[in-house]
């Protein structure tokens, strides 16, 4: 027969390895790219990050977009994988495992910054076709045709929490098939970008708290928007 302190001392080593069991622990990316931050990481920027990482009793990790272009990189706690948070002067967004806080700009938020695509054609130097007729005074007429590229790309206004566009706002150039214009309901701030996926001119789609229209000419989200 056990002696009662024996039997007490055996439960609380089973509550204390139970305890420790159902602590789960997760690892995420933490940075800033903000000169002076403490966890100050000029990369920490970059859509597929790999530096600095904590680990903590935390049940998520999260990035954060800083309206003046800043990113931040960090725990989260109570959200739900890919969940966004809209801040007066971020968007942010949460994913739920370890090292998830990374191949990500927080795309499903609607934030403008474009995201690299692994199925975007790399651009190729394009080959010359030349022809040659001849014309009946004798003399040889050299013709150059040089291919396009397709689809066509557009350009975009790209800008954060801009209601308007003019002369100054930032025009991106890349190999974008659609501009967009996204609307965060709740703030009404309005975010401007391009998106390397193609989307029938004039398609809009709203989500809780995000409206999102696309696109297909050069600057078509020139719109204002006042709410």
């Amino acid at each position: 027969q056990h002696h009662p302190l024996q039997q007490l001392v055996t439960v609380v080593v089973v509550l204390i390895a139970t305890a420790v069991q159902l602590t789960t622990s997760l690892t995420c990316y933490k940075c800033s790219d903000e000169p002076g931050d403490d966890y100050y990481d000029a990369d920490c920027g970059l859509y597929d990050y790999r530096g600095h990482t904590s680990t903590s009793t935390y049940d998520g990790c999260y990035i954060y977009i800083y309206d003046d272009g800043y990113v931040q990189r960090t725990h989260s706690d109570g959200r739900e994988d890919g969940q966004c948070y809209y801040g007066s002067d971020h968007t942010g967004c949460a994913c739920t495992s370890s090292y998830c806080n990374t191949d990500s700009f927080c795309a499903q938020c609607g934030y403008p910054r474009p995201t690299p695509t692994t199925t975007k054609d790399t651009t190729t130097e394009q080959p010359t076709i030349t022809t040659t007729a001849v014309l009946p005074s004798h003399t040889t007429d050299t013709t150059t045709l040089i291919p396009t590229n397709s689809p066509a790309t557009v350009k975009c206004f790209q800008c954060i929490a801009c209601g308007h566009v003019d002369d100054n706002t930032p025009i991106s150039e890349d190999e974008y098939t659609s501009c967009v214009t996204t609307v965060l309901l709740e703030s009404a701030k309005v975010n401007r970008g391009g998106s390397y996926k193609d989307h029938p001119d004039g398609e809009c789609a709203q989500l809780t708290e995000t409206l999102t229209c696309w696109c297909s000419n050069d600057l078509c989200n020139n719109i204002s928007i006042e709410m």
